[in-house]
């Protein structure tokens, strides 16, 4: 029912080469198919961050630490309000 979504940001090596390694644990995990692709930016410099559903942001923060991601944050994303009450 709710479309709530969670922005998680992965701190990377000093140059972003491990940003693939991000999504090829997603992928491994099953996990992949919960990134809204549209969402995917560089946040900050040596980090990406992606939306995911905000109920599966437990599992994809487990994947990414277990597989040796030292620096995962996850924030609730507000939903914006298209029109005023």
């Amino acid at each position: 029912m709710s479309n709530a979504e969670s922005l998680v940001v992965v701190k990377l090596d000093h140059n972003g080469g491990q940003a693939p390694v991000v999504f090829e644990v997603l992928e491994q995990a099953g996990l992949l198919g919960e990134v809204s692709e549209s969402e995917l930016d560089l946040v900050e410099p040596g980090a990406v961050g992606f939306r995911i559903p905000r109920d599966r942001m437990a599992a994809v923060v487990l994947a990414l630490e277990c597989s040796g991601f030292a620096d995962v944050r996850a924030y609730e994303v507000q939903p914006s309000r298209d029109s005023v009450g």
